[in-house]
């Protein structure tokens, strides 16, 4: 078992020697201004397209408070025309009552009439 941590070990060190080699030979030849330019740039887009999602973001959030307003406002109209239509339907309900008591009344009126000598 020692031995696999032994060799997991001296493996480990051969590649991050590999890369350090590499990393010394990059910085002497020139390249890393360049790759510096390119990073840098690239982190400048990453970050406009940051700051756009961010705005797209700022202003989905605004429609959806927008929205919800509306959304509370519509559902207080809906309250206050379901209100009105019910008492509505409950005045035409009592002015046919009171109709047909005057219907009734009218009747009776007219049989007393009918009833009379003439």
């Amino acid at each position: 078992m020692k031995i696999h941590y032994i060799v997991l070990f001296v493996l480990c060190g051969t590649l991050s020697g590999c890369n350090r080699s590499l990393d010394a030979t990059n910085s002497t030849t020139g390249t890393a201004p360049s790759q510096m330019k390119d990073y840098d740039e690239q982190v400048k887009r990453q970050q406009a397209q940051l700051d756009a999602y961010d705005n797209r973001s700022k202003q989905a959030d605004e429609q959806l408070q927008a929205q919800a307003a509306m959304q509370k406002r519509g559902d207080a109209l809906l309250a206050e025309q379901e209100q009105l239509l019910k008492r509505q339907q409950e005045d035409i309900a009592r002015f046919q009552k009171i109709l047909d008591t005057w219907e009734s009344q009218q009747k009776q009126y007219q049989k007393y009439l009918d009833s009379l000598p003439k």
